[in-house]
């Protein structure tokens, strides 16, 4: 089973060739195509990404939403597997991945995502809970859970939509309205960085008030900015 690995990325040239070699490596020699779409990195990104990837894509200004859905739109694999660059998976996470989607199913399932483990202590083992019940509750997926689906469920859910921000929870949305979004229980390390330096607790509250905003109509790029720290 081919999988196209699709990652947005900006401003990650520190570490984009170090976690694309690692994504390599405990990835199997099986059929993967790895697509690193950039938005207007100034870091050297797209030039340090090209020795580890397949397709290194250029727009002209960062937009998950976009950078995602051109990923998605040049990916050539049977299933399409969208990915943090800072995220780490498991290192089983082909087989998994093969092993639910070539499996037989009672329900129409829509997509699958990791369940995320963002690290020891009390506080952040909440943070994963919460983020892991998010998904398998409310079928809710966050960008860190690295989210799986087919190319026909993609195009039929009508893709990431256009959004710098919050373009995670729409695109599961929509992908919720076809059929059922599963929690694996293999386990992916999102780097999270905001979550580590803020802590859980304050990270919460500003994204709660993100969201508040986002529902109310605010301007997506201007809140992805304040959620950079821009």
């Amino acid at each position: 089973m081919k999988v196209s690995v699709v990652i947005a990325t900006w401003n990650e040239g520190s570490q984009i060739a170090s976690s694309l070699k690692r994504l390599r490596q405990i990835s199997q020699t099986s059929p993967l195509e790895v697509i690193v779409v950039d938005g207007g990195s100034n870091d050297g990104t797209a030039a340090a990404a090209r020795e580890w990837a397949d397709v290194v894509l250029e727009q002209e200004k960062p937009n998950r939403g976009l950078q995602l859905d051109a990923g998605a739109k040049k990916a050539t694999g049977e299933l399409l597997f969208f990915l943090r660059p800072d995220a780490q998976p498991p290192g089983s996470w082909q087989q998994a991945l093969e092993h639910f989607w070539l499996a037989s199913h009672p329900q129409k399932i829509a997509a699958t995502a990791f369940s995320v483990d963002y690290g020891a202590g009390f506080p952040l083992r909440m943070a994963s809970r919460l983020s892991n019940a998010a998904v398998s509750v409310r079928g809710a997926v966050g960008g860190d859970h690295g989210l799986a689906t087919t190319p026909e469920i993609y195009r039929e859910a009508g893709g990431y939509p256009p959004l710098a921000y919050r373009e995670d929870v729409v695109f599961s949305q929509r992908l919720g309205r076809l059929g059922k979004v599963v929690l694996l229980k293999e386990r992916i390390w999102p780097a999270a960085r905001r979550l580590h330096r803020s802590g859980p607790l304050a990270t919460a509250i500003e994204d709660a008030w993100l969201a508040l905003r986002f529902k109310l109509g605010a301007d997506p790029e201007k809140l992805w900015r304040e959620d950079a720290g821009l």
